[in-house]
């Protein structure tokens, strides 16, 4: 019986933790010059999941808030994370870990300014309801926020926000289509 408990104590404790990846994009192609940025965008887009590091710089990247030839180095842009409240001043995000799409869905709803039903309205764009509104919205596959989240699925759901930003927002099938 002892055993058993043991057993079902490691199983909890290893479906709570987060896969640490070996290396990440930003660390790679993280430069300064267009021909970095391209290159992280390619590198990014064939991952089967996503690190904070990548996350936070591709959003950084995404709406704008990272200057051209400033520095990427990891600290730097969490510092620039946290002074946009994207990530709390207490949070000491591990930069390998993949990312939760909680995080990224609520930065989301942030910076492409989406308000969300009453709930998010009242208590704001919280983890919980940020996902569930995008899961709404068709930009995420039905994912929640604990899940880690594919380079792929982070870019269609940036292109969406930019999209939406930029007035280009797809309304959906035309009718009589």
């Amino acid at each position: 019986m002892a055993v058993a408990g043991a057993l079902l104590g490691l199983l909890l404790a290893a479906a709570c933790s987060r896969t640490t990846l070996q290396s990440t994009v930003a660390d790679q192609y993280g430069g300064a010059d267009a021909t970095a940025e391209m290159d992280f965008w390619d590198g990014l887009a064939v991952l089967p999941a996503v690190s904070n590091r990548d996350v936070v710089h591709a959003l950084l990247l995404s709406f704008g808030r990272q200057a051209k030839g400033a520095s990427s180095d990891w600290k730097t842009e969490l510092k620039a994370a946290r002074q946009r409240g994207w990530i709390a001043s207490d949070a000491d995000p591990v930069p390998e870990e993949t990312a939760r799409v909680g995080m990224i869905a609520r930065v989301i709803c942030m910076e492409a300014k989406i308000k969300g039903g009453a709930t998010m309205r009242v208590l704001g764009p919280t983890e919980r309801y940020a996902v569930k509104e995008l899961n709404h919205m068709s930009w995420l596959p039905d994912l929640s926020p604990g899940h880690s989240i594919s380079g792929g699925q982070l870019l269609a759901v940036l292109s969406k926000a930019e999209d939406r930003l930029s007035g280009r927002q797809d309304t959906g099938p035309k009718e009589g289509m």
